[in-house]
């Protein structure tokens, strides 16, 4: 078997494939076949160079990935949340300054009021 014959029965693979379901040129589905053509074409020039993980390798590696993503999600929930709550506490912080003004101005007319009955 020569280097094209896999070439060959792909191109008829996908021309019969154009043909059966009336594919037109510039279709996005085309492209992507197209890609999947160059894909193999490379594959097969540059040959395996390492065997393919097995299913429990696979399986192991997407179980770890899912753990992640579930500590990602969870640590990227309690950003959001903290973030929510920066303009609550910026306005906590507001308040407090007129509650001190408030506070310290009813302080100082108490004060003066005692020191003027005190004083007469």
């Amino acid at each position: 078997m020569s280097d094209d014959d896999p070439k060959l029965a792909l191109k008829n693979a996908i021309l019969e494939w154009r043909k059966k379901y009336s594919v037109q040129d510039g279709d996005p589905m085309l492209a992507a076949v197209e890609l999947w053509e160059i894909y193999f074409i490379h594959a097969q020039l540059n040959g395996p160079k390492e065997q393919p993980p097995s299913f429990e390798d696979f399986r192991s590696t997407m179980e770890q990935l899912e753990r992640l993503c579930g500590d990602f999600t969870g640590r990227a929930a309690e950003i959001i949340e903290e973030l929510r709550a920066v303009p609550k506490i910026r306005s906590d912080l507001n308040r407090f300054p007129m509650f001190a003004l408030v506070f310290t101005a009813a302080l100082a007319l108490l004060a003066g009021i005692l020191i003027g009955r005190l004083t007469q």
